[in-house]
């Protein structure tokens, strides 16, 4: 009885570390694959290999994977180069400091807003709009890469990529 209640004590820690991102199990977690939606906000992702070399997306995720010590990463961009609305989404297995990565990014208080539950930044001079999602184990930032677009229409992407990739 009290091997078997050991044994069932391990399992669930062992469950709580790998898809809660908690203790030595998380590194586990990190190294899982993230699989990208077909579509997402109705729009399609981009899988033609001369668009994704012009936004350079393969090249923006091995740089992240190689700075986030081998923590899977993928990058994608959904709608198309002529069309009214793109976005590119960021997803990094592990936990990111969110508050600590707008504060470096230069946003002002008031360019932060919370939509749903992504923390997002309004457009500046120099930043897309864009929107952050996080757990122990999933961060997602998504981006808008039209001009015009909104905190309001961003927010809703980040946390509809984070649900799929999740």
């Amino acid at each position: 009885m009290t091997v078997g209640g050991v044994v069932v004590v391990l399992l669930v820690l062992a469950g709580l570390g790998y898809f809660g991102g908690l203790g030595p199990m998380s590194r586990l977690n990190t190294a899982r694959g993230i699989t990208p939606p077909a579509k997402l906000a109705g729009l399609d992702r981009i899988t033609d290999p001369e668009i994704r070399d012009q936004l350079q997306l393969d090249q923006t995720r091995e740089a992240l994977s190689r700075i986030n010590d081998g923590k899977q990463a993928t990058v994608e961009a959904y709608g198309n180069l002529n069309g009214e609305r793109m976005y590119v989404v960021i997803a990094l297995r592990g936990k990111v400091d969110i508050d600590k990565t707008i504060k470096d990014s230069g946003a002002t208080p008031e360019q932060v807003k919370q939509v749903g539950k992504s923390t997002c930044v309004t457009s500046t001079d120099n930043l897309p709009t864009q929107c952050y999602r996080g757990s122990n184990t999933l961060t997602v930032i998504a981006q808008a890469a039209n001009d015009g677009v909104t905190v309001e229409d961003v927010g809703p992407v980040s946390d509809e990529a984070f649900t799929a990739m999740n």
